[in-house]
This record gives C-alpha cells, sequence and structure tokens, in this order.
C-alpha cells in the first residue's frame, strides 16, 4: 500500500496495537511523514503496560517508574500504510514498536505474532488467517450509555436479526459504508450479516498473512467505532453483552500451507502434520487461554448450548465444537471457534500457532472427531473464568517455551491484573441476586 497523493492527504495517524489491541499513537501533518519513516516517532512506551482503562500498570517489567516511563519510537511498517476513507484526509500508518535502544520490543503484540509466523517459515510452512467479528450495535452514542450505567440499551432493531435480509438491512446504512469503506482502508470484506441477537451483526474480513490480518482487525474495529458514532449509535465487540443474550465472536480461520500444497491434509485424511497440529491445538489451548478470552466477561460466552464451545473438541463442518474443519483443496482450513470480539487478534493468533506447533513438535495425535452434538462429550473443558485460566497459564510449559520467558512474565502480569480488577467488582446480577435474600 503507497500513500495517497498530498492532495488527497494533509494527516498521518501514526500509530501501534497495544495489549488489547487498540490502535495507540499520534497524528502528524503529512509534510513531517518523511521524518517519522527516516527517525521513527517518539511516544511514551505506555502502551506496552495498559489494560482496557488505558492506564498504565506501575509493576511490570518492560515499563514503569523504574524506568522513568521513558520514550520507546513508533517505526512505521511501510506494508500497512492505508487510507482511512471515514475520515477527512487522513492515512494510517500501523507501526512496530522499538525501544531507546532502537530495538524490536519483543513483548509488543506485533512481534509477538510475527515470531509465531517466523517459526512456522523456519520449517517451510506460510499460514493465512481470515477472521469473523460479530458486534452488537445499539441506539445512542457511547456517552449516552456511560451516563446511563449502560442499563436500559436499545437494540438499532427490536428483533434478530440471523441471516434474515429484512431485518439485518435495516441498519444497511451503516453496515453498507463499513463493507464500502474498509477495503479502501486496506481491509478487504467477505460478507455481512444479521446474526442472533437484536442488532447483532457478524463481517467477514478477508483472509491475509496473519500480521496483515490481526491489523486488519484493529483497523476494522477502530472504523466501526468511528463511523457508528457519527450516526449516534454504539457499537459493542464485549464477548457478552447481556445474560439473556448470544455472546459475540471472532472465529478464526487458520490455513496452512507448504511446497506439496495443502499442510493441513484434505477433508476425512489429515496430514501427519495437521494431525499433530491440530492435536495441539485441543491440548495445549486451555494452558493459553488468557491470550483468547482476556477479560471476565470473555467466559460468559463460553457456555454449554450457547453456539460457543464450552470444551475441546472437533470435528468436519460442526459447529457445536471449539475447532471446525472446513472448505477443501487448497481451501481446507480449521476455524478456532474460541475466541469472543473482545479478542487481540494478534495475541489470539500467536496462541493458536503455538498451541499447534506446540503438538508438531511432540507428535500429538488427537481425538476421533465429534459427529454430533459436542457439548455432550467427556472432552476436557475449557476454563470456566479468567482466575482458572490465570492459574493453567502461569503453571503451565508451553507459553514459555513459545513464546519465550521474557513475553510469557509479560503478558502473565496484564493477566493478573485484569483479573484482580475483576475479582474486585460488585455486579448489578451480585445486588439483584443477594440484595434481600443474603
Amino acid at each position: 500500500m503507497s500513500l495517497p497523493s498530498p492532495s488527497d492527504i494533509d494527516t498521518v495517524a501514526v500509530a501501534v496495537p497495544d495489549g488489547v489491541g487498540r490502535l495507540i499513537g499520534k497524528r502528524v501533518p503529512l509534510e513531517r511523514y518523511a521524518d517519522v519513516m527516516r527517525d521513527g516517532l517518539p511516544m511514551p512506551d505506555f502502551h506496552l503496560v495498559t489494560g482496557l482503562d488505558n492506564i498504565p500498570y506501575d509493576d511490570l517489567e518492560i515499563t514503569g517508574p523504574h524506568t522513568g516511563f521513558n520514550n520507546g519510537l513508533l517505526r512505521p511498517d511501510p506494508t500497512a500504510l492505508r487510507t482511512l476513507p471515514w475520515l477527512d484526509r487522513t492515512a494510517l500508518a500501523i507501526c512496530d514498536a522499538y525501544g531507546q535502544d532502537n530495538a524490536l520490543v519483543e513483548v509488543a503484540p506485533r512481534a509477538i505474532l510475527r515470531r509465531q509466523v517466523a517459526r512456522l517459515a523456519d520449517i517451510g510452512m506460510t499460514a493465512r488467517t481470515a477472521l469473523e467479528l460479530e458486534f452488537y450495535l445499539f441506539r445512542g452514542t457511547f456517552e449516552r450509555a456511560l451516563k446511563s450505567d449502560y442499563r436500559d440499551l436499545q437494540p438499532s432493531y427490536h428483533l434478530s436479526g440471523d441471516n434474515d435480509l429484512l431485518v439485518s438491512g435495516y441498519d444497511e446504512d451503516l453496515i453498507g459504508e463499513i463493507r464500502r469503506s474498509m477495503p479502501l482502508a486496506g481491509v478487504p470484506i467477505e460478507l455481512s450479516q444479521g446474526e442472533g441477537g437484536p442488532g447483532q451483526h457478524e463481517i467477514c474480513l478477508a483472509h491475509a498473512e496473519p500480521v496483515e490480518a490481526a491489523d486488519r482487525h484493529a483497523v476494522y474495529k477502530h472504523g466501526v467505532k468511528e463511523m457508528a458514532t457519527r450516526r449516534g449509535m454504539a457499537p459493542t465487540f464485549m464477548a457478552k453483552v447481556d445474560e439473556k443474550l448470544p455472546g459475540s465472536s471472532c472465529h478464526i480461520h487458520l490455513s496452512i500451507a507448504e511446497d506439496e500444497g495443502n499442510a493441513l491434509g484434505e477433508p476425512g485424511s489429515l496430514s501427519r502434520f495437521g494431525s499433530a497440529f491440530l492435536a495441539g491445538v485441543l491440548r495445549f489451548t486451555a494452558e493459553l487461554m488468557p491470550l483468547h478470552a482476556p477479560y471476565a466477561n470473555s467466559y460468559r460466552r463460553l457456555v454449554d448450548g450457547s453456539w460457543a464451545p464450552s470444551n475441546l473438541t472437533w470435528g468436519y463442518d460442526n459447529r457445536t465444537v471449539a475447532v471446525r474443519l472446513v472448505g477443501t483443496g487448497p481451501d481446507f482450513r480449521l476455524e478456532f471457534r474460541v475466541p469472543g470480539a473482545d479478542t487481540n487478534a494478534y495475541l489470539s493468533s500467536s496462541a493458536l500457532i503455538a498451541a499447534g506447533l506446540a503438538g508438531v513438535e511432540r507428535e500429538l495425535a488427537p481425538p476421533p472427531p465429534v459427529a454430533g452434538d459436542g457439548y455432550g462429550t467427556q472432552a476436557p473443558v475449557l476454563p470456566q473464568d479468567l482466575g482458572e485460566a490465570l492459574q493453567l497459564f502461569g503453571g503451565g510449559d508451553v507459553g514459555a517455551e513459545a513464546l519465550g520467558s521474557k513475553v510469557h512474565r509479560h503478558l502473565l502480569g496484564l493477566a493478573r491484573h485484569e483479573f484482580e480488577v475483576s475479582r474486585r467488582a460488585v455486579t448489578d446480577w451480585d445486588r439483584r441476586r443477594g440484595f434481600e435474600r443474603a
């Protein structure tokens, strides 16, 4: 992607994905961008140690009071430059994070995913991922939702639009703009459809090399929020916005190729590599869950009968399992159904590849596929909450081996902070259940 002509662009947003997957950075005039490309853009390294609140934690190794929260450098990736057509005269330069020593910061999400992709390359494999993202759309702004303490939220339409062209079409003014604008921002769209909850939509992003696919995921979520806000609407990518409504997912479709063709094999006949890779995903996903399900709310979605997995099963074209194998020929791929729409695609894609490669290295074999209801099997279950996931992540060996001990410690520290925040929360459900009866 090249920079549009100066007559079309006068501002470049220079940004890096943080641990949540948000775009964090600064805007510079177009005439300054050449300097940024040459020298990098100095920016405080807070983005390495923030959670959902975007407030830096002060006890993590990579930066904090002990370092003086000093500046790092954002260095634009020339392959990740794109326009933002929903903003006036603006381009976006996605960057990699560098330290004051001019070395790549290994705990930054983009760097973490690059290393997992490189591990595949080392054994002659290339990967492509495609992401399916669901979200709920509500009437009114984010500010209005905040002022109402997120109560009495009104969906954009009052009925489920699950594959219903009429119902989902009531939001076509916004959804159509998303479909038309995203390709102009380097985010090709496969399709949009209504989903199972009132005001719930799914938009599928086209497949790409994993880092590029994760970049698209970040740009997409950013753009959906900006376009919706202009219309006085509020989208949410929470995994579970209401206990009575379906959750919102981020299914990851992963294909792996080698010189001979599809490295996974073919339907009904997995290759030796594909069989071991699948076995690794099933064996080690529970240990890497904080990278797929980073918040307490993430686990509300992962329950029986919810169209989201609750255990570690697989099957061919089966939507009740954790790993669905689908497609034929070069399109034969695994659909990983564990992550919710709240996931950071850089980290979840990293964990998916890391788990699969651990299975290959250990020459694991998967259990038989599930042909019927995956919820009724005796398969190992996914962690029930963030606390259990945190224990498995901290006590397992795959995270440290595959990601590196420094990265593992860093991600463990971020997850511990998120768990402590959730452990102190008093919810509406707590009050409804216990105010009188406790």
